[in-house]
């Protein structure tokens, strides 16, 4: 029995949660249906009532991590998904593995029975304390005997300071979940913590050589893009870039960077500096281990792994460097001469009306407005972008490259699409989009994403066909562990969801379908049949051919 003046344990232990998560700036909150977690979801639920975070249901956990995951990309605000216990918090780990190495602040709320359950059989009890082991800056264990503590609101400073990355808060729960009848009415008013702001810290000054690159991979840091591109004017120096750097419309950037690197055409430069996860093409990776002197970046904003993959930097500076020397006209201007053929050999590979994953990608990424987002995933989609997209005014991209998995994707671009309240495409490929079919599955009571998901259907997995398991002495077994080729109708699979789904077959369909979706709000999706995995390997491997010999 509880004392009927003041609410349960439960209640009281939940409320205190999230009027503190409420503080901390929380604005929106996944939940993944359960009972354990009850008095949580409850306490949230009334928080909506009163106008202060938006609640988004997932049945499915993994989902609902990757929803908050995206969320979180879009908003730079820690979201809290909430779940039951068991096997629910598994559910939760590809999410929060993917949000620790990309600096993104997952505020897992794991439902609990009592301590004393643990290790006796109890129904629906692991041992989920720690579970997410070295993936979270943070994990604590708590119960009603620690009301009035700041045990969660210094969880919730850890998750965004000074590096943002995921937190648990597993919260033990004592029947009854629910609050009593005369206990169930509760207003909470927020009063927001003050944000610890970390001190903007000085470049480190530095002479250095006229034949420089910059080369920016996957950030979140728009304030060091921009320095880079006053800095890369000043020193002469071109700039290249993965999509989601949002880097494509800088001055000095070289939309086609890659290729030119792929093609062995490229100017070797006696310094490279970067910024963000680098890496997608193992032509820039051969690059940094080439190079002189490797400066690399590491930005406040990016997870807390060093950026330096293939162990290359002379120095890991912590923002942008502020470097002089003697400007070089020539050598800016040999990139921009080798680029524009490039672009030639490009545009005229890709320009036919057949459908290719290349020819996908550059269409998408040209039709999509300067106000919009897109989402790309890893594998071929984003290398497509990478290598074949030209710069561009706007649009924000986004990727899951902290650990470039391919699951969870349709959820964490709906997140992204719900963050940041724009229209926003996805562009994956058709075995990502099997994966994560849940991320379909959106409640008819639930805000929907303004989200076009456009799938490279190429019937199974192309990205082997380019690496070592694609030559020829090992098809024998490729098609089987590698192709893995699926033979369904994706179209159909998404309206048997009640999406709206489209298939087309030739750029101009693509474009056509692309205009039209545009015209409805909501979730839609565009299947693209690229054509045989084969040909469209080598179709790459004849452009970069083309541009070694043009």
């Amino acid at each position: 029995m509880t004392d009927s003046a003041v609410p349960n344990p439960a209640t009281q232990l939940a409320r205190e949660i999230v009027q503190t998560c409420l503080n901390h700036g929380a604005k929106h909150v996944v939940i993944a249906p359960g009972s354990r977690n009850a008095p949580l979801s409850w306490a949230f639920a009334q928080a909506e009532k009163a106008g202060l975070v938006t609640v988004h249901v997932r049945i499915d956990e993994r989902d609902a991590g990757f929803l908050a995951l995206g969320i979180a990309k879009a908003t730079n605000k820690p979201v809290p998904v909430v779940i039951t216990s068991g096997s629910a918090v598994a559910n939760l780990l590809p999410a929060v593995v993917e949000g620790f190495h990309s600096g993104i602040p997952i505020v897992v709320l794991s439902a609990d029975r009592p301590a004393t359950s643990r290790g006796h059989s109890a129904p629906q009890t692991i041992n989920q304390v720690g579970i997410f082991g070295s993936f979270v800056k943070t994990s604590i264990d708590i119960s009603h005997d620690d009301l009035g503590s700041d045990k969660v609101s210094r969880a919730l400073t850890e998750c965004v300071m000074p590096r943002s990355a995921p937190i648990q808060i597993n919260v033990q729960f004592e029947l009854p979940l629910m609050p009593e009848g005369q206990h169930i009415a509760w207003l909470p008013k927020v009063q927001l913590v003050p944000e610890n702001l970390n001190p903007k810290k000085i470049g480190v000054q530095m002479a250095t050589s006229a034949h420089g690159l910059f080369v920016i991979g996957d950030t979140s840091d728009a304030v060091a893009v921009q320095e880079i591109d006053m800095l890369s004017r000043q020193l002469g120096w071109p700039v290249i870039c993965e999509p989601s750097a949002n880097a494509h419309g800088l001055g000095n950037a070289i939309s086609h960077g890659v290729v030119l690197l792929q093609a062995e055409v490229a100017p070797m430069p006696e310094v490279v500096v970067t910024l963000g996860t680098v890496g997608l093409s193992r032509a820039v990776l051969r690059l940094l281990t080439t190079t002189q002197t490797h400066l690399a970046i590491h930005s406040q904003s990016a997870g807390s792994d060093i950026p330096d993959p293939v162990s290359s930097a002379d120095r890991v500076l912590e923002t942008v460097p502020q470097l002089t020397n003697t400007p070089d006209s020539t050598w800016l201007s040999r990139w921009q001469e080798l680029n524009t053929e490039a672009e030639s050999v490009i545009n005229t590979a890709l320009g036919p009306d057949t459908l290719t994953g290349p020819s996908a990608a550059q269409t998408l990424w040209n039709i999509a407005g300067a106000s919009d987002q897109v989402f790309v995933a890893a594998s071929w989609p984003v290398r497509h972008l990478e290598a074949y997209a030209p710069n561009r005014d706007g649009l924000r991209v986004f990727g899951n490259r902290g650990a470039n998995g391919i699951d969870g994707l349709i959820s964490t671009a709906a997140g992204v699409a719900i963050g940041g309240a724009k229209r926003t495409y996805l562009l994956l490929g058709d075995i990502a989009f099997l994966h994560d079919l849940g991320g379909l599955n959106i409640g008819s009571n639930q805000a929907e994403p303004d989200l076009t998901i456009v799938v490279m259907d190429n019937n199974g997995s192309g990205i082997f066909s380019q690496l070592e398991q694609g030559a020829d002495e090992y098809q024998e077994h490729y098609e089987k562990v590698f192709g893995t080729p699926h033979g369904k109708d994706l179209w159909v699979i998404a309206e048997s969801l009640g999406v709206p789904a489209k298939q087309v077959t030739t750029k101009t369909e693509l474009a056509f379908a692309l205009t039209n979706f545009e015209k409805a709000s909501g979730l839609k999706v565009i299947v693209c049949l690229t054509g045989d995995r084969k040909d469209e390997n080598d179709l790459i491997k004849q452009i970069i051919s083309q541009v070694r010999n043009s």
